[in-house]
């Protein structure tokens, strides 16, 4: 019998402030005198993910990682990968090159700085890489990036690239080759959905949501699965924004951890850096 494809678990390591500007993230010069909930959040993540020995690896804003250097530190050692989720949460599509190629090392040298080691693997904020920004994959090798889980292939609100491709792949770009992991869907009622992060983690059904996980393994796909630290504080506070976009920000909260335990307990997990060790060698 063939095995079933080790799933990817990650995490994006923001306060609950940085959801864009859209759904009423503060301007920067406020965050410093926010309550935050980012590191109670992330260790109540840190301690669920030892429980059941899975390794994920943590995309840190690099604010972040500047304010509470001890959590970098905390997941290094608990054996998680360390990597980017760049520096104040900006829409890359509203970037120049020059600016996301600045925001991509400033965070870069700020988690190196902190674990002596080099960071390879990225992730967009809110997803944000469209096929209106070419020079995109091309910008992160050359900022020194081997590993990219920013292309989200739907349509959403913040942008969406569309591929076919269910599983990681390789990207040749001007600069070198870039291993990419998408966010997972499978089919759903004729479309294709996202089950395993975000708004659509809290709004399906725990059923649902490894029944398409299981979809996937058995079509020898990895499932790669997402998620923040305010979602494992149900109650932090909220920002004003309009209705709809409060429900996709706050809905089902107090689903998060049974679901995460349900997932957590029905795979096997690896880190990017690791899948992409695999797939090159093969």
């Amino acid at each position: 019998m063939r095995e079933n494809p080790k799933s990817i678990f990650t995490i994006d390591v923001e306060d609950y402030y940085n959801v864009t500007e859209e759904r009423g993230e503060p301007p920067i010069s406020e965050w410093d005198f926010l309550p935050s909930i980012v590191e109670s959040g992330f260790m109540k993540l840190l301690n669920l993910l030892d429980l059941y020995q899975v390794k994920a690896t943590c995309f840190f804003l690099g604010y972040v990682a500047q304010k509470y250097p001890h959590l970098v530190i905390e997941a290094k050692k608990r054996g998680h990968e360390i990597a980017s989720h760049g520096m104040f949460h900006r829409l890359v599509y509203k970037l120049s090159r020059e600016e996301f190629i600045a925001d991509l090392l400033s965070s870069k040298k700020i988690l190196e700085d902190i674990i002596s080691e080099e960071v390879i693997s990225f992730r967009s904020p809110s997803f944000s890489v469209t096929e209106s920004i070419p020079w995109f994959f091309d910008a992160l090798v050359e900022a020194g990036f081997k590993i990219d889980s920013s292309v989200f292939p739907v349509k959403r609100d913040y942008g969406g690239y569309q591929t076919t491709q269910k599983k990681p792949y390789w990207i040749k770009t001007d600069k070198g080759m870039l291993c990419e992991f998408p966010i997972s869907v499978a089919p759903f009622c004729g479309k294709d959905f996202c089950f395993f992060g975000g708004g659509y983690l809290r709004l399906f059904p725990k059923r649902i949501i490894l029944s398409m996980h299981s979809k996937l393994a058995r079509e020898g796909n990895p499932t790669l699965f997402y998620i923040h630290p305010r979602e494992m504080e149900p109650q932090h506070p909220r920002l004003k924004m309009n209705k709809l976009a409060y429900i996709k920000s706050y809905v089902n909260m107090n689903t998060v951890k049974p679901k995460l335990e349900a997932i957590l307990s029905s795979s096997k997990f690896i880190t990017c850096k690791e899948y992409m060790a695999i797939i090159k060698d093969n």
